[in-house]
Formats: structure tokens, sequence, C-alpha cells
């Protein structure tokens, strides 16, 4: 069970956003029992819907889904917070979880007064896992131990905790955050998990996870002994390109270059590699970390150009190029001339050969630093393009913005001009190619151009 209350006048509106009739019960039915939703209280001034999950003990035993491993009919599962309430709460609002909200879109959007309890939380670690994991996203976190029988206080504490969350956020990012945390804390998942489970947990934990200050732990935690899966999940979180909106003031307070910039950087960056491109007429073109597409949508009116691909490891990303460049409803020729990848730079991919161009633009910068070998061998290695132009930021540049330390949470390094050289110097040495550099943006005497350009060629 977990109940979400709020008291952001009128309260009664969660019913809009949880697209369930205050008024009104909900049940379904599920594979180890029923989910249910009641409000016990829906006033103007608060209003709580409570989640609460009728298992079926003997269904956990007895069911087709034997990787559960459940094999016993007395257990904790039909009385904690587990996996299984993370399933109920996408499957009773996963309409909420997705941020739609038909009626009233832009309540969906406004951070409201939440508080949310679990009354029976495992966590293998204690309290202070919880903390770490809540804490760092904005939560007020009150947990309270619970033991293992009122009626003999002599037998301690239980790995129970009592638990209740305060936050003014959108009711989205919230469900996301309880449906990525609850299984990482209990450490079991009822169900066989596989490469699909990546897919889940980068799409719940878009916006926040990749950089979240305990996400590896998060991870291991949520798969367990899956390696693989870990391995796969972490690889795309570090890859995942975060939407960096220059000259605005970021979620975090950080500004990414000066308010008064006559043109954004992002777009300098795009138009320095595009008039690149234009210059040099490749017949093919790779965008390694392409995002949601906006290099690609400017490759695509360039004559001469008969191969346009993009690889990205975030399949929301690859959803939203695929949609803003309008692929379904395109024409055939379009549609055969643009390809969209999802993949990750960290393992040699044979898709990726063949291209006379391949851009990197803002990419290496989210790669924690162990993983830029097994880039190198993956880009100028394996993939081998004919050239290869890659954009990231001159961290001498950043003094000019103010103390703001790295430009983006989500980065895990930023070099100076004199690092950046010796590493694109060294990678052309190792792989066979010549390299030069220039730099984009309005240059600073002394600091330099707040963005810099490598060109391999070989």
């Amino acid at each position: 069970m977990l109940w979400i209350t709020t008291t952001r006048h009128p309260a009664r509106d969660l019913g809009f956003l949880l697209h369930k009739h205050p008024d009104r019960s909900y049940s379904t039915e599920t594979s180890f029992g029923r989910a249910h939703v009641v409000f016990p209280e829906a006033t103007a001034s608060r209003t709580t819907a409570a989640l609460i999950l009728d298992i079926d003990p003997v269904k956990l035993v007895r069911g087709k889904d034997r990787a559960s491993a459940f094999d016993a009919y007395v257990n904790d599962r039909p009385y904690v917070a587990s996996s299984f309430v993370s399933v109920a709460l996408n499957e009773c609002f996963g309409t909420a979880m997705s941020g739609r909200s038909k009626e009233r879109p832009e309540l969906a959007e406004t951070p409201i007064d939440l508080e949310i309890g679990v009354p029976v939380l495992p966590a293998r670690g204690g309290e202070s896992v919880i903390r770490r994991l809540f804490e760092p996203l904005g939560y007020r976190v009150s947990v309270d131990p619970l033991p293992l029988d009122p009626e003999f206080p002599e037998w301690g504490q239980s790995s129970y905790y009592a638990v209740k969350l305060e936050h003014t956020i959108r009711l989205r990012d919230a469900l996301r955050h309880l449906y990525v945390f609850l299984p990482a804390l209990d450490g079991r998942k009822h169900y066989y998990m596989d490469s699909g489970e990546v897919d889940k947990i980068i799409r719940k934990g878009e916006g926040w996870l990749a950089s979240h200050p305990h996400r590896d732990a998060i991870v291991r935690a949520y798969f367990g002994i899956k390696k693989s899966l870990v391995r796969e999940a972490l690889a795309q979180l570090a890859h995942e390109e975060v939407a960096l909106a220059e000259g605005e003031a970021t979620s975090e307070g950080l500004a990414a270059e000066p308010a008064d910039a006559p043109v954004r950087l992002h777009s300098l960056r795009h138009d320095r590699v595009v008039e690149w491109i234009r210059e040099h007429k490749p017949r093919s073109v790779i965008d390694l970390g392409c995002g949601e597409g906006k290099l690609l949508r400017k490759l695509v009116p360039i004559q001469g150009i008969e191969r346009i691909t993009g690889l990205e490891v975030s399949y929301y990303e690859l959803e939203r190029a695929e949609r803003k460049m309008r692929l379904d409803d395109a024409g055939v020729r379009l549609r055969e001339r643009v390809k969209l990848l999802h993949g990750s730079l960290m393992y040699r991919d044979s898709r990726l050969e063949g291209y006379d161009v391949a851009t990197v633009v803002e990419v290496i910068e989210h790669l924690d630093p162990p993983r830029l070998n097994a880039f190198e061998r993956v880009v100028f290695g394996f993939a081998r393009p004919q050239n290869v132009l890659l954009t990231t930021p001159n961290r001498e540049y950043n003094t000019l913005y103010g103390d703001i330390g790295l430009r983006h949470t989500d980065h895990r390094f930023e070099w100076t001009r004199a690092e950046f050289r010796s590493w694109a110097e060294g990678v052309a040495s190792t792989y066979g190619y010549s390299v030069v550099f220039e730099g984009i943006g309005d240059p600073d005497d002394e600091l330099g151009a707040p963005s810099q350009m490598a060109v391999f060629s070989r």
C-alpha cells in the first residue's frame, strides 16, 4: 500500500491528475491479485488517493511465472511496497506517470504540494539508503523503523520502515521516482527481466536518473544479479544527452552562457558542422549521439548526402527525433535516406561502419572518463569513418559565466584547450588520423572560444 495526498487548492484536482474520480473506487486484476484505488478523503483543502494491493500468495507460488522464486505461501510480499507496487503504479496511474492530462494539461506541468506515505517499505541498507535515494531529488524524508514484533521489543528492529515523503513537485515525477526506487530498495523483482527492462528504467528515469549522485548504485540494486542489464543501463545513462538550453537557467540554476548571447551556442555548433559538410560534400553522414535529431534535420536539405543516420542510446530521444522528422509520414525516398539507430558507443557495432563523416557534437563530456578508451576504439578503431567532427566545451571559458563549475550536472568532465588537444592528438596518432582544431562561438583573447572542435581525417 501507499498513499498520495495533496493540499493544493482545490485538492480534488488530484483526481484529474490520476485520471480517477475522487468519489469512486477503482479496481483492476493483475497477475498477482488485485489492485485498488480509493480516496479516503476528498475535499477542496485535502485529498488523498490510496493504492492498495491485494496480493494472492498462492498465485506467487503456483502461477506461470516461476522467475519470482517465492517458494513459500507465507512471505512478506502482500504487506510491503516492492516491485509489485511498481507494476500496480504503472497499471493504475500509467497515464498520470506519462504526464498526460487531457482535461487539465497545465496542471500536469505544475509542481504541487505532495505528501506520499509508504507504511511498510523494505530497505536492505536501512534508513540511510532511503535518504540517499530521495533527498537528492528534493524530498523531505521522515523514516520510522518498524520492530520485528511490537509484542516482543527485545527482538529488535526489522528491515522495514514507515516512510513519509514531502515535496512540491510534478505528480508524474514523483510517480516515476517511486517506480524506480521501490524495487531498488527491496532488491527483489517478481518477474523475469530482459533488455526491455532497461528501456523501462531509462524512460522512467529520463531527465533525473542520469544525474542522480547515486545513479550507479540505484541501477545495480534495481537489476540485482543481472549484470548484463546493469552494464546496458549504465551505458545508456552515461550517454544520455540532456537537452541544454544555453542562455537560459537550467532546472539546477546553472547558466550555460551569458543570457544576452545573440545566437545560441547550441545553434552555432550545428551551423559550423553543417558548413563543413556543405564544403566537403560527403555522401554519407552519421550523427553519434543524435538526441532528438536537431542536427539531422539540418542535414536533410543538403544535396548530395545519400545516407543520413542518427545513433542514440535513449529510446525516448529517438522517438522524439522520429516525431520531429515526421518519418512516419515521409515518402519512401526520405525513409530510405534517413535512418535512426538505437545503440551505444561503448560496443562495437557494424552498423556504424562505412560512413564518410561521423559527427559527435557535445557527447563525450557525458561519458565517465574510464569509458573514453571504449569510445575511442568503437569510433576510431572499428567504425573508422573518413572524417570525425567532434565538439566539446572549453572549460577555460566557464570563467566568463561565473562560478558555475561544470556547465551541466550530467557532464562528467570538461577539458581545457590543452587537455582536448592532448587527447585528440593521442587518438589521431593511435588510429591513423590527422587532426586540426578550431573554436566555435565568440572567442575571448585569453580564454578562447566557448566550444572547441577537432576535425579528424584519414
